[in-house]
């Protein structure tokens, strides 16, 4: 046995010990690619696997395969004359392409093959044990050549690793789905309701924020079954279940939770009116008649609400809530929605209170600065900090901007919070240099500042009268700000930045900024949106959104940050691909002044 034949041998092993123990199915798909490679000289491999129709072919594993080839052979359909994986899915046969120039079977794409080199391609089917053929594997050479003896037993061989990892994926994915999942309507069920429920109460616990439980009910399901039969009333249920989907936003959970009950859980609100119009969207879509040949279907929804943390801070009492309030919506004329009424009181009350405190907090200066530390992906402190306004309550204690930032934009305070967040972290920086503390920025979000004012005035007047020197502040600028007309903006940015100031990209990654418009912005660095960052679990560990982004950033020689680390895989994949500073709880909690001292002078 030849060396090559040895390596073949350690190859499958090594892949289906990694099968059999639950390994990442992504990871081993692209190292049985690359493992391939190696045993064939100026080689590319691929597999390319069915879509969900069962129509076209797609690109799930091709490490070194260029993205402008995968998005030319995703969507292939398998036929006789458009390249050696579609003949070979088509033929259930290997395919040996030696000249793709001359092959029969590359007929149709020629084209495809010039553009980038494709010389040679052999591609062997991929089965399932069951012998239907799901995809193909492909070996591409960059010269005219036969297959080797050896390189067909390759071709082959990986071909059979790729079926059994697939299979092994789509049976761990229908355990999952079964376990899940609601059978009739494709909703998650309430085991995973409960469980993701608890979860986001968690992260809205840790992060001060609000969310709403909505439980949705039919009225009048019971007269559809008993009339049209229970058929009929999976039927409606099923329609029911597109419907409310159609009301969700793309950050929702909803749920069958039992019978013809459904929930669902809105994180991040903002406020009373974009729960409200959910709620109305769900009333609207019940309400409309549900005709096919056999029935006329009049069903209607009666929907509860209760939200955290103005009702409760548990999952029992949130849905509780939740489910009292749906009753008192059926006891008002069903076909509506209600709030849970303890709760919308102590909301609009809080709300009254508020507007009030607010201008005399600042009068009597109740607010204070915490800073958060940025630190490098090794661990070490970067010396640079951001500001982040807490309000000294004196009888609710210290609030966060999620707390308060709303009224004081409603109530028209925003300007005046602005200037003296500004002064206060500017005053505070010029205390620390004085001190020969050793610092290297502070950054305050742009989202503090209001549309109305000449902010770059007002930068420059309290760098005047703090004497800050400009180099120590950053300001932060939210990309959703450039998404529309932003030359303004970037006059403006452009102006900091000649006096010294730094400008960072805030939230990057929420579509706001085209590929065009970053190129040309006055930025110094770009912070990405923390969804990329809260997307990384022991269950979802892909990094290529953030691969591309600092990949995006490295060409346009941008250092990243990324906020809200909370987790070790997080730092360990942020810092594998490139990451130049992390921010979040893993490493420090916003501090106050003595505490952000005491770090200083440590690090």
């Amino acid at each position: 046995m030849d060396n090559r034949e040895d390596q073949l041998l350690l190859l499958q092993k090594k892949i289906l010990e990694r099968v059999a123990l639950g390994g990442d199915f992504q990871e081993m798909l692209d190292e049985l690619c690359l493992a391939s490679e190696l045993l064939v000289s100026e080689s590319v491999c691929s597999v390319m696997v069915f879509d969900q129709s069962k129509q076209y072919l797609n690109v799930i594993a091709g490490p070194n395969l260029p993205s402008a080839v995968i998005d030319r052979l995703n969507g292939t359909v398998p036929a006789a004359k458009s390249g050696s994986c579609a003949a070979a899915v088509f033929q259930n046969a290997p395919v040996y392409a030696c000249d793709t120039q001359e092959d029969e079977c590359w007929s149709d794409v020629r084209q495809l093959a010039l553009d980038f080199s494709i010389a040679a391609c052999w591609s062997h089917p991929v089965r399932n044990s069951r012998g239907d053929v799901v995809g193909s594997f492909a070996i591409s050479s960059f010269e005219i050549r036969e297959p080797s003896y050896f390189q067909q037993q390759l071709l082959s061989e990986s071909a059979n690793i790729a079926g059994i990892i697939l299979e092994r994926r789509d049976r761990e994915k229908d355990l999952w789905d079964k376990a899940h999942q609601d059978k009739l309507t494709g909703l998650c069920n309430r085991p995973m309701f409960d469980m993701t429920l608890d979860h986001a109460i968690s992260s809205a616990r840790r992060h001060e924020a609000q969310l709403a439980v909505l439980f949705v009910d039919l009225d009048n399901f019971k007269v559809i079954n008993d009339t049209y039969g229970h058929k009929a009333g999976d039927d409606v249920l099923q329609e029911i279940a597109r419907r409310l989907k159609r009301c969700q936003r793309s950050s929702d959970t909803l749920a069958r939770y039992g019978g013809d009950e459904f929930t669902l859980l809105l994180e991040n609100i903002d406020d009373l009116n974009s729960v409200t119009q959910v709620a109305q969207r769900i009333v609207d879509e019940c309400a409309i008649p549900i005709v096919t040949d056999g029935y006329n279907a009049a069903v209607s929804a009666s929907v509860g609400i209760s939200l955290f943390p103005n009702d409760a801070l548990e999952l029992r009492e949130l849905l509780s809530f939740a489910d009292r309030a749906m009753y008192k919506a059926k006891s008002k004329g069903r076909n509506g929605f209600y709030f849970y009424e303890e709760g919308l009181t102590r909301v609009v009350e809080a709300k009254k209170r508020l507007s009030i405190e607010l201008r005399r907090a600042l009068e009597n200066n109740e607010f204070v600065l915490f800073y958060q530390p940025v630190f490098h992906t090794s661990g070490a402190m970067s010396r640079s900090l951001e500001a982040l306004v807490r309000w000294n309550h004196p009888d609710r204690g210290l609030l966060t901007t999620g707390d308060f930032l709303p009224m004081v934009e409603e109530e028209g305070l925003m300007d005046e919070l602005s200037e003296w967040v500004l002064h206060a972290a500017c005053t505070q920086a010029k205390s620390w240099l004085d001190a020969g503390f050793l610092l290297d920025k502070v950054a305050i979000n742009f989202s503090l500042f209001s549309e109305q004012i000449d902010f770059c005035v007002m930068v420059g007047r309290v760098l005047d009268e703090t004497q800050l020197p400009p180099s120590y502040l950053e300001l932060d600028i939210a990309e959703s700000l450039l998404a529309g007309d932003s030359d303004e903006l970037i006059d403006e940015l452009e102006q900091l930045r000649k006096r010294g100031i730094d400008v960072a990209l805030d939230n990057f990654g929420t579509g706001g900024v085209s590929l065009s418009l970053l190129a040309r912005l006055p930025i110094d660095l770009l912070k990405m949106d923390r969804d990329f960052v809260d997307n990384l679990t022991p269950d979802n560990d892909d990094p290529r959104l953030i691969k591309t982004i600092i990949a995006m950033a490295s060409n346009l020689g941008l250092p990243v940050l990324a906020k809200r680390i909370e987790t070790e895989l997080q730092r360990e994949v942020l810092a594998r691909e490139g990451c130049d500073l992390l921010q979040g709880y893993l490493f420090s909690a916003p501090l106050a002044v003595s505490d952000i001292e005491n770090l200083l002078q440590r690090g």
